[in-house]
């Protein structure tokens, strides 16, 4: 295993940097103290081009001015909080809305364009570890309460990608953190319709026009939400509109269990997913990126990238019958996923 560090640009006269992992098994990752992001996921190979797994921008900067949140991490809220406003005790907090009249993953400037401090970076046994640190201030995008925030990245030689995030707060407050990737293994030279997709989900939540679940738990069976066993994306995506973008529960949730499979019978690549989460958001946008990397062309049509966020239910906040995500002072937000590659099948 081989890590480099570099400084990849600035941003508001602080250094970005750029921290790659090359493992002996022919992976890459890439992350950035913006946005504690992973900022390429790229497979090698002696005899053909690196395949590009994960969607990520060339500069520092593009990641400010795209809307889409690539590969970063998304807070203190990720996804949809209703009007951007909750009660805690009686207390009404109104949030920065930055959609309509919702918060979308952490309002106007949320964690993914802050430049996090880099607390370590090491590697000894085929183990690579890196940390990011942020501090959000009482108030921050209307949040109450002083947050601590701890990101922890661990990549293995066997391609696996952990990913822990932890949280302490000196008020009661609303946390849920995620990872925004947007994958394609078949290098984005292809849609992701017929990616075969697995989700260990008795239910789903059905959303408003707002996107904004209704607060029901529906269950999948005989929908298009059933991926119980394995099924092509794009099987019947026909019967949901153009695109999925909706938070599925999860039966386990369990690190040490697969809550997600994603395989490409082209490519033989897969990718599996574990989480300590209760929910998954499947997310296969159809829009063009607003800003786009010149080195990874997109395919022609729509869904060009699956997204399998684990988090917290979308609102929950204002829904109580939804694991809550109230993280009171001597309490700890503590959570992982794990991101493992495989190549020639997956189980």
């Amino acid at each position: 295993m081989e890590v480099k560090s570099s400084i990849w640009g600035s941003v508001l006269g602080h250094d970005v940097m750029l921290y790659t992992v090359y493992t002996n098994s022919g992976l890459e990752v890439s992350f950035s103290n913006l946005g504690a992001s992973m900022v390429a996921i790229r497979l090698l190979s002696d005899d053909a081009e690196p395949l590009n797994l994960m969607y990520g921008l060339l500069q520092p900067n593009d990641y400010l001015k795209a809307n889409y949140y690539p590969g970063v991490i998304v807070g203190r809220y990720a996804n949809r909080i209703a009007t951007a406003q909750f009660e805690i005790d009686g207390q009404l907090y109104q949030l920065s809305a930055n959609e309509g009249n919702n918060i979308l993953h952490g309002g106007i400037k949320g964690f993914s364009s802050r430049i996090w401090e880099t607390v370590m970076m090491e590697e000894h046994n085929g183990v690579c570890l890196l940390e990011f640190y942020l501090k959000s201030p009482d108030g921050d995008q209307g949040f109450p309460g002083n947050l601590d925030v701890w990101i922890v990245y661990q990549v293995t030689d066997d391609n696996q990608i952990s990913i822990s995030y932890r949280a302490i707060t000196d008020k009661a407050t609303h946390v849920n953190l995620t990872t925004h990737g947007y994958f394609n293994l078949a290098g984005f030279k292809s849609d992701v319709l017929d990616h075969m997709l697995y989700i260990d989900a008795e239910d789903y939540l059905p959303v408003n026009s707002e996107l904004i679940p209704t607060s029901e738990l529906r269950n999948v069976d005989g929908s298009p939400f059933d991926f119980r066993k394995f099924k092509a994306v794009g099987a019947d995506i026909d019967l949901v509109g153009d695109y999925y973008d909706h938070c599925f529960a999860l039966r386990g949730h369990d690190i040490n269990n697969p809550s997600v499979k994603l395989f490409n019978p082209n490519t033989q690549i897969g990718l599996t997913l574990y989480t300590t989460q209760p929910g998954i958001q499947l997310y296969t946008p159809i829009k063009r990126p607003n800003v786009r990397n010149p080195m990874i062309p997109l395919p022609d049509n729509g869904n060009w990238a699956v997204c399998i966020e684990p988090q917290h239910f979308p609102n929950s906040p204002n829904t109580n019958h939804f694991p809550s995500t109230l993280l009171l002072p001597g309490q700890e937000y503590n959570h992982t996923s794990i991101i493992a590659i495989s190549l020639g099948g997956i189980d």
